[in-house]
């Protein structure tokens, strides 16, 4: 009992040499649990940061749900699509907003060979528009694995992955449209200028910016598997450059499944991957600068040895960054948060962020940073359950510091794992007169 309260309570502490901050956690929230679906939740902010997650129900009859902040809670899990488009068990869905503007794609498997779809909302998530269908329909391709962002005038931005019907060819390809997602003008080639072909399974993901469309991808050059980006000047209609985003080869035989995110920064991207060309599987983070797409650094945000880091997603305002994933350090599935209030370059460290009042493995972490709060949704896949909390960056007062040296005392401090250490950063443990236990993790000292 005492440790399902030192982790559901846990106040974290960000320490910099001018301010101090803390993270802290309200209570979790189930949205949608066995029969209402629970595949893989998306979450976005609709008008007022309104929380707005998506996800899929696989069972019979296969649909997209969804579930929206009223004010006090969330609403009851509601249908998103019309009956037959069966979305795709194994990929999606993906969201996007600006503001009340909302755009979802998925693979859906109803056509003969699977297709791209969109659906749309323009009053934050409350109707949706009919399918409509964004890769072409061509009999001899077949499509999956569609992500979308929305461009500055608020048109929906669209990539996804092109096959020929025996899986070989990979492309990916990106559609925009002009219309708010009513018509699309027709799919370019965005990977055609890097050598070799794009990972077969690895989804792609977007960053808009004006004009400047950069999509962000895993290539395959004789099964060296690094993630690349590519860039257009022109809304996505022509792509005039592309990069390797990666310090090292990562050489692996068959495709790792994962998906490079990236975040507007000031004139940069900032980009975080998976990577395992160090023999470590770790989620890394770039700069990168979007004038010619030279990265700056590549920092691994938690070095771990034997863990595989996986399905990073990252968001950021100012120079506040947030990035979740998903990892075995603890010998199951679980998710974790590294966040830093001092630009990207100083993401070190991370903490599960799931309620471990509730057992199982827990995946498919997503976050959305705004207005000092951050929101989360995971996937507690063993409880069949998705869950979301937030968490608000506060600053420590004074009376707050006075009160900790005062009342409480440390009694050790350990690195991630627990293990003792001496190091500057890392996690106190610290204990009040009466037993109470807080955790503080030193990031900069």
């Amino acid at each position: 009992m005492t440790k399902n309260i030192i982790f559901f309570f846990c106040i974290i502490f960000f320490i910099s040499e001018t301010k101090g901050q803390f993270l802290l956690f309200d209570q979790h929230l189930t949205i949608s649990e066995n029969s209402d679906g629970f595949g893989r939740p998306r979450i976005k902010l609709t008008s007022g940061s309104a929380p707005l997650v998506v996800w899929r129900k696989d069972a019979t009859p296969k649909t997209l749900r969804a579930s929206r902040w009223n004010g006090s809670g969330f609403s009851q899990a509601y249908d998103i699509l019309q009956n037959g488009v069966l979305p795709s068990s194994w990929d999606g869905p993906e969201i996007a907003t600006k503001g009340d503007t909302v755009y979802v794609v998925f693979t859906s498997l109803a056509t003969t060979q699977s297709s791209i779809m969109l659906i749309k909302s323009f009053d934050g998530g409350i109707n949706f528009s009919d399918t409509i269908r964004v890769s072409e329909n061509n009999p001899l391709h077949k499509f999956r694995m569609g992500n979308v962002e929305v461009s500055q005038d608020g048109n929906p931005v669209v990539s996804y992955m092109q096959y020929l019907l025996n899986w070989n060819e990979p492309k990916q390809m990106v559609n925009t449209s002009l219309s708010f997602g009513s018509s699309f003008l027709g799919a370019t080639d965005a990977s055609a200028l890097a050598l070799g072909e794009p990972c077969d399974c690895c989804k792609s993901s977007l960053v808009c910016d004006g004009n400047n469309v950069f999509l962000l991808f895993r290539n395959n050059e004789s099964n060296i598997r690094n993630s690349y980006i590519a860039k257009s000047t022109d809304g996505g209609l022509t792509f005039s450059s592309v990069a390797d985003m990666d310090d090292y080869i990562w050489s692996i035989s068959s495709c790792p499944a994962t998906t490079p995110r990236g975040v507007l920064s000031g004139d940069s991207i900032v980009v975080v991957k998976r990577s395992g060309a160090t023999g470590n599987n770790e989620v890394v983070c770039s700069n990168v600068s979007m004038q010619n797409l030279n990265y700056s650094y590549n920092n691994n945000i938690d070095l771990m040895s034997g863990v595989i880091q996986n399905y990073p997603e990252i968001s950021a305002s100012g120079d506040t960054v947030v990035a979740v994933w998903q990892d075995n350090r603890e010998s199951y599935q679980d998710c974790y948060i590294s966040f830093s209030s001092e630009g990207a370059h100083a993401l070190q460290g991370s903490l599960s962020f799931t309620d471990t009042s509730f057992f199982g493995q827990k995946i498919d972490p997503d976050v959305e940073f705004k207005n000092g709060n951050i929101h989360l949704v995971y996937l507690n896949s063993t409880e069949h359950k998705i869950v979301y909390l937030k968490a608000a960056f506060q600053s420590l007062s004074s009376s707050d510091e006075n009160f900790s040296q005062n009342t409480l005392r440390q009694i050790g401090q350990t690195d991630i794992l627990g293990r003792k250490t001496d190091k500057k950063r890392g996690f106190q443990i610290i204990v009040d007169e009466k037993g109470g236990v807080k955790k503080r993790i030193i990031l900069k000292n």
